[in-house]
């Protein structure tokens, strides 16, 4: 590999780590800024890993530690765009809006229909899409709620 591929590889790895210790310190700061810290005890918990994880992860890029190759390809990105495009729209309108649960299957469906590798014409992949989707959530749902009972946002349904 030459240096200078060496050093964009670097550099990308340096910013997505920044980029992902500050969505782990907003994380962690959004859990702990809450009245009542018993419904947060969960989302605290992992917030603080996160920041940890993020540290060591940025720690690791400044040293050059991290043997990634050459990075992202702009074609990997284009094909991630639309995945990240949904994931927040989740976080910023399905989840206030629709609910915790209700935004998930949607957004999970769609990150599922997004990439999954079978055809779109043929309407068995589409019971097994919504089937694989329902499926995932009622075991989140169980998880989350009944196993943790933790606070999930509230929407329009529930």
């Amino acid at each position: 590999m030459s240096p200078d591929k060496t050093i964009v590889s670097r550099r990308q790895q340096i910013a997505a780590a920044t980029i992902l210790l500050g969505l782990a310190l907003w994380i962690a700061y959004v859990s702990f800024r809450v009245e009542d810290p018993q419904p947060y005890l969960f989302p605290q918990l992992i917030s603080i890993v996160m920041v940890g994880l993020a540290c060591v992860t940025l720690l690791r890029a400044l040293r050059g530690a991290n043997d990634a190759g050459r990075g992202f390809s702009l074609r990997q990105l284009v094909t991630l765009a639309p995945a990240i495009t949904l994931m927040l729209l989740y976080v910023f309108v399905l989840a206030p809006v629709l609910g915790y649960y209700i935004g998930a299957a949607v957004t999970f469906f769609g990150l599922y229909t997004l990439y999954d590798p079978e055809p779109h014409s043929d309407p068995r992949s589409w019971g097994i899409r919504l089937a694989v989707t329902l499926g995932f959530i009622s075991i989140i749902y169980i998880v989350f709620a009944l196993g943790l009972h933790v606070q999930t946002p509230r929407g329009l349904f529930f």
